[in-house]
């Protein structure tokens, strides 16, 4: 071998491995911009009285004690009374292509009037994730849940991303109690 084919194999196999990280680099980056994930969760009352919904009472789930509540006595106020609430999950990423889909849970004890106990209940969801296709843009899907009978217990909620990749999920909770 010479020297002149010597430098040429050096300069071929040079570029091939400049070829291979750049390509190795732009599909990592490709993967984390098309992961999929819950953006916000917010929980609003919905007021029977005024027909409105009121800023998101949910806070974060850190699985300390749930007292003092943050709202009391939500089912028996003369203005802005509430027995239900309206979740709204936000996902956003950029491939919909992934066939992914959001599992929505809350935990409860019902409202129950005229009951001497209730049982907890548990609500399930499972929704497809269906995003808008724009190109070069991040995008976002909502989904809507209704909890009726509330009021008076407090409410655990969940949202998962469910399917191919790396799940997202974020947890929350509603602090309602009732008493004289």
């Amino acid at each position: 071998m010479t020297i002149k084919t010597l430098s040429r194999l050096v300069c071929i196999s040079i570029f091939c491995l400049l070829i291979y990280s750049l390509s190795a680099t732009s599909t990592a980056a490709g993967d984390e911009a098309r992961r999929l994930e819950i953006s916000s969760m917010k929980a609003m009352l919905f007021y029977e009285d005024k027909g409105t919904f009121s800023d998101d009472v949910s806070e974060e789930d850190t699985g300390q004690p749930l007292s003092p509540p943050k709202l009391w006595n939500t089912p028996l106020h003369y203005e802005q009374r509430s027995t239900s609430v309206f979740v709204v999950v936000e996902v956003s990423g950029d491939d919909p292509r992934q066939e992914r889909q959001l599992e929505f849970t809350a935990r409860y004890i019902p409202l129950m009037r005229g009951a001497r106990q209730a049982r907890a209940i548990l609500v399930r969801k499972i929704v497809p994730i269906n995003l808008p296709v724009k190109v070069g843009e991040r995008d976002k899907f909502h989904a809507g849940f209704w909890l009726y009978d509330t009021g008076c217990n407090p409410v655990k909620l969940t949202a998962r991303i469910i399917g191919r990749g790396e799940p997202s999920s974020v947890k929350r909770v509603i602090r309602f109690d009732c008493g004289e």
